[in-house]
């Protein structure tokens, strides 16, 4: 795909004597949104962790910004420009709100650990750039008045933005978001695909979108593959895959066409 940001091709990934993914591949394009949706068992969520390196797959190749990463672990894609939350959320619950940002930026921290145990120069001067960053990300999430509340004080719904807030702190280029929407109201959901979209036309970013309620994946993909038993089936703009008799019949049921469009 010309000018992909994220390229998988020919990946497949076997648990002992079960096949998760079978040659599959996917590309986003940079600037794109691109979703990925399938059923439970789909292979979904092992594609998301073969492109964050949570797993290495038995075959095929991933390139992402044009460099081969198949075999890269994923704390050096997340140095690449890499980052990804979580269906279920990975938060420091007992930290603050601005704390948990901060940490995340300790992994392109040029001062060593010494450096930080001794509160030296150049350690002092990247923490208060990192928390300079974070009250910055967290006034673009509107979570500045709970910088200094511990994250389990606030309700799913902040805490999904807390740890999308935290991904950008790297700065990424591609952002993998597994599920966001999982357990928002409405009137979240309808913030979750503003912020979205926000992300990717004001700061550039490209985003692989794994997503089970289809009126995010319909309001904001360009483009949408369709996994069933880890192949991809289909895939095209979000209004074509909804209306493919492959994609209704052979594995979502004839309900989901009218849910999708709800």
């Amino acid at each position: 795909m010309s000018g992909a940001i994220l390229e998988m091709r020919r990946i497949a990934k076997h648990f002992g004597g079960v096949t998760a993914v079978n040659g599959a591949t996917l590309a986003v394009g940079t600037g794109q949104i691109v979703g990925l949706i399938g059923p439970n068992g789909s292979g979904k969520s092992t594609m998301v962790n073969l492109v964050s390196g949570e797993f290495l797959p038995d075959e095929g190749e991933i390139s992402f910004n044009s460099e081969v990463v198949t075999h890269l672990p994923s704390y050096r894609r997340a140095r690449l420009g890499m980052a990804r939350s979580f269906q279920l959320l990975r938060l420091f619950s007992s930290l603050s709100v601005e704390d948990n940002l901060v940490l995340a930026n300790h992994m392109r921290m040029k001062a060593g650990f010494v450096d930080s145990v001794l509160s030296r120069k150049n350690a002092r001067l990247e923490e208060a750039t990192a928390r300079t960053r974070a009250r910055e990300l967290l006034s673009w999430f509107d979570l500045q008045e709970f910088a200094s509340q511990p994250v389990a004080a606030l309700s799913i719904g902040q805490q999904r933005m807390v740890e999308i807030a935290r991904g950008m702190m790297s700065q990424p280029s591609l952002f993998v978001l597994d599920e966001p929407a999982a357990g928002l109201s409405p009137p979240n959901v309808d913030r979750l695909i503003d912020l979205v979209r926000r992300l990717r036309d004001e700061f550039g970013i490209s985003i692989l979108l794994v997503e089970h309620v289809m009126r995010v994946v319909r309001d904001l993909c360009d483009h949408v593959v369709v996994l069933d038993a880890g192949q991809k089936i289909a895939e095209g703009r979000p209004e074509d895959v909804v209306n493919d008799p492959v994609v209704i019949e052979a594995y979502i049921g004839s309900g989901w066409k009218r849910r999708a469009q709800a």
